[in-house]
Formats: C-alpha cells, structure tokens, sequence
C-alpha cells in the first residue's frame, strides 16, 4: 500500500498507511497494480494545467528563458502568470517560476507583474525596451 497528499500536485508520498496527522481530504490511498508506484504525481480532477514563461536579469535586463514551463492551479483558482514588473532589479526572484500570481507585496511596489491567460508573461523584454524607446521618441517630437 502507497500514499500521497493531493493539493494542487502530490507535496508528499510513502508507503504504508495515510499518515495519522495529514487531512483527510488530500491524503489519498493507493493500491500499485501494475508493479510501478501509484504515488507519483497526480493532479485532482478538474486542476488546471496551463504554460508561464520564467525570467532572468541579464545584462542589466530581464529577459524570458527558453521554452514556457508547466504550471498547475486549483479547480478554483484562476489561470495566472507573472513576471518582473517595472520596478524589478537584480535583486529580485520570479515567484514560481513565472506560475501563478504576484505576491501582494511586490505588485503594490511594481516589482511584479501578473496576468491571467497562459503563456501572457511572455513579451516583458519587448515592454521594457520598448516603453522607454517610445518615451523618448515622442518626448523628441
């Protein structure tokens, strides 16, 4: 007999019995039928699977990394992307790697940015090359 705890995706598994102190609801008991573990990772019906882009401060920029990565939200919960706002500087860390939303904190200082449809976090180096292009280009005029 195997187990995992079902949140969003599995946050722990073992064999044995659902550990006493862990909810209910997202311990589940599993059965391996095939020879293989049943308490890999496995997402609760109705979970949302959806694309995000990561960011990376390079070259005094931030920039989107390679390809877009897997992001999971609950049955409940809004599709949301985020990404550097901008007031970001170097020291700043994308939550999640670009899944999910901003953290309050960091919205309200303009140091993150989030979005709601996938894949949306993906155009923040145009935006910020090209803000402060158009800036001057029409201050200029």
């Amino acid at each position: 007999k195997q187990w995992y705890q079902r949140r969003v995706a599995i946050t722990a598994g073992g064999c044995g019995e659902c550990p006493a102190d862990s909810a209910a609801t997202y311990c589940v008991d599993c059965t391996a039928t095939d020879g293989t573990g049943c308490n890999t990772k496995v997402l609760p019906t109705g979970a949302k699977t959806f694309l995000c882009y990561n960011h990376e401060y390079t070259a005094s920029k931030w920039k989107k990394v390679g390809a877009p990565v897997t992001c999971h939200a609950k049955i409940a919960t809004a599709v949301k992307c985020n990404s550097p706002g901008k007031s970001a500087d170097s020291t700043y860390t994308v939550p999640h790697n670009g899944c999910g939303p901003c953290d309050a904190t960091a919205k309200t200082a303009n140091k993150c940015s989030d979005c709601t449809t996938a894949k949306c976090n993906s155009a923040s180096t145009l935006a910020f090359v090209l803000a402060p292009l158009l800036a001057v280009i029409f201050h200029a005029l």
